[in-house]
């Protein structure tokens, strides 16, 4: 079971979306992080979420 949740965890929409440019901004990267509590890519420039996930 715990291999399981590790590749799973390898493959979750935050690795994708991780160290992609942002689309809201032109200096941004999408970095790990939370946003208003929930597990989030967030843009390392002007701090707007990529994606959130609950």
């Amino acid at each position: 079971m715990q291999q399981q949740e590790h590749e799973a965890a390898e493959n979750s929409p935050v690795d994708a979306l991780e160290g992609t440019n942002c689309t809201f901004c032109d200096d941004g990267e999408l970095v790990r992080g939370d946003y208003k509590g929930n597990t989030a890519v967030i843009c390392d420039s002007c701090e707007t979420p990529g994606a959130q996930f609950w």
